[in-house]
């Protein structure tokens, strides 16, 4: 039988995508090619001694500095990554000419920039940059011709646990995260994951987690819960159009190994890449935590507080901070705080919620911040109102809040 006569449509369709490619092929110069250049390799397991079969593998564009510390960088693209193939082979197609560091990454295997920090990377300076030649090859690439790299990856530690509240049931599809125990802010962060992340976040449906390719290290391990994030998959789309979550409970905040809201607290797991470390537990309390709520309201004849966020943070700790949105009548909550007397302060307030169209938005209002210190001992804290001055001044506020 005629193919075309049983598949029409695909046929038809096959046909015009090719007509396509090939006017595209006539529209490019002839030269197009030879404005950029090839990076090609191959990646193994230090290990194993096998070819690294599905890695990811990306470049780092290197800077050129001028007499007066002016860096010039080649343009990186979205799509300068890539795979490796079976034979761990790879093969980075259309780079802009300029130097590079390459990269490869894989679940299980040391990041070969786990060490350094988001802006070590993105920003790099002369230092960041001699640092990262000692870690990683470097190409240089030249239109119409084709560099190489060969990349080995390490095998790193592991870290392994279960998260379960304290009656003992497992907490499922909570977030966990690894850091260094270096107490840094978090701009100070190190890239532990590397560049391309996507394994060992959430906890499966025994609570377990684990976080595999670690380098060497001193490691806090932090976990929460999150409620809002899910949706109904048999929504009309086309008719529904709040984008407004329903009734959620209020996330979870923080807590740490093993079992502590307070980052101080936390217990230091150290290992180094030949560990595999199987016991780092975390507890979540479901008795001893408290809920703090209330409104942020505006002062005078300014228009209604719609949205923005209040900040609270325990006064004798300033390590202990949480974030919580205020919805669109001015409302606001902290669940499982510990006792403590804390600041709550106001950022970021606006008289139109984010999810406005932008041709729908109207003039944006200034409002003034406002702090409020309120004490949690060992019960529910609710009616706290925060108000919020006209001038962008602080307010200091003492407010009489209802017990429960």
């Amino acid at each position: 039988m005629n193919p075309r006569a049983r598949f029409p449509l695909l046929v038809g369709f096959t046909l015009a995508t090719l007509s396509l490619i090939a006017q595209e092929q006539k529209i490019a110069s002839p030269d197009s090619k030879s404005q950029t250049g090839t990076i090609e390799g191959r990646v193994i397991c230090s290990d194993t001694r096998r070819p690294a079969r599905f890695a990811s593998v990306l470049v780092i564009p290197i800077p050129t500095f001028d007499a007066q510390g002016n860096a010039t960088l080649p343009k990186v693209k979205g799509r300068d990554i890539t795979k490796t193939n079976l034979e761990g082979s790879y093969t980075l197609l259309k780079i802009a000419p300029g130097d590079y560091f390459v990269v490869a990454e894989m679940a299980g295997y040391r990041s070969p920039v786990a060490q350094f920090r988001w802006d070590e990377v993105k920003e790099m300076t002369p230092v960041s940059m001699k640092k990262l030649a000692e870690q990683l090859p470097s190409v240089h690439v030249e239109p119409g011709k084709t560099a190489s790299a060969e990349l080995v990856l390490e095998r790193g530690a592991v870290i392994s646990g279960k998260v379960t509240y304290d009656d003992g049931s497992p907490v499922i599809g909570a977030w966990v995260r690894v850091q260094f125990a270096d107490n840094l802010p978090p701009k100070e962060h190190r890239l532990i994951l590397g560049l391309v992340p996507g394994w060992g976040y959430s906890t499966d449906d025994r609570g377990r987690y684990r976080f595999a390719g670690l380098p060497d290290g001193s490691y806090l391990l932090e976990t929460f819960i999150q409620s809002n994030s899910s949706a109904n998959q048999l929504a009309d789309l086309e008719t529904d159009t709040d984008r407004s979550y329903g009734s959620f409970p209020p996330d979870i905040g923080l807590t740490y190994a093993e079992k502590t809201p307070r980052k101080k607290d936390a217990k230091v797991y150290k290992i180094t890449s030949s560990e595999e470390l199987s016991d780092a537990d975390i507890e979540i309390p479901l008795h001893g935590t408290y809920n703090l709520s209330g409104t942020v309201s505006a002062q005078g004849n300014q228009p209604p507080i719609v949205w923005g966020l209040v900040a609270v943070q325990d006064i004798n700790d300033k390590t202990f901070t949480r974030q919580a949105v205020v919805s669109s009548d001015g409302s606001f909550q902290f669940a499982h705080l510990p006792p403590a007397k804390y600041e709550l302060e106001t950022d970021g307030l606006s008289n139109q919620l984010p999810s406005v169209d932008p041709s729908e938005r109207k003039p944006e209002h200034h409002y003034g911040s406002a702090a409020v210190t309120v004490e949690v001992i060992d019960h529910d804290v609710s009616e706290v109102n925060v108000t919020v001055p006209e001038q962008d001044s602080k307010q200091v506020q003492r407010p009489a809040p209802q017990d429960h």
